[in-house]
């Protein structure tokens, strides 16, 4: 190598390392600073440490405090209706009672049956849409219910039959049908 190049090498070397040395003493505040940093650590809490309290008065004391808080507490509603003996109740093989719904309409549009499905709920009656698919594509059927009393839900499907001149149709409310029901 040349010896200019050499020199210009650990010209280089020096003021790196010197920079490497001052510049955090510039730009780190003074040494005043640096030093007088203290830790501020909080105390501890305060244990009494001359009072002694025995398991006996502990236990005494909870029990007050377990009595004042449940005079606070509302007291339990119990239900005492009997739901065994329901009449008019149809049990399927599993004990469980069977629902009833009203197919009050099929679309192919899903708007048609979501804008069916508002009316009817309008006039205060729960409906719901389910996706089908059949032979001839998807349908949107539009259900009133579900109800476990069959003759109720008659009754309202003679009012919706007159009041939105509807032919509905009984049919058997199916829980699994439920995650083919169209939102909203």
């Amino acid at each position: 190598m040349e010896t200019k190049l050499k020199y210009r090498m650990v010209g280089i070397l020096v003021l790196t390392a010197l920079a490497v040395i001052f510049i955090p003493m510039i730009f780190s505040g003074s040494e005043h600073d640096r030093d007088t940093y203290l830790a501020e650590i909080p105390k501890g809490p305060g244990f009494g440490q001359g009072r002694r309290v025995s398991v006996i008065d502990l236990q005494a004391e909870m029990r007050a405090r377990e009595r004042e808080s449940a005079a606070r507490m509302p007291l339990d509603k119990i239900d005492q209706t009997d739901y065994t003996e329901q009449p008019g109740q149809i049990l399927d093989q599993n004990g469980l009672p069977i629902g009833w719904s009203l197919q009050v309409a099929s679309f192919r549009d899903q708007d048609n049956a979501v804008k069916l499905r508002a009316s009817i709920r309008l006039l205060g009656h729960g409906s719901y849409v389910l996706r089908s698919l059949t032979n001839e594509g998807l349908f949107f059927q539009v259900l009133v219910g579900p109800s476990l009393d069959r003759n109720a839900l008659l009754k309202v499907g003679q009012q919706l039959s007159a009041e939105m001149d509807l032919s509905v149709q009984i049919v058997r409310y199916r829980v699994e049908d439920d995650s083919n029901q169209v939102g909203g």
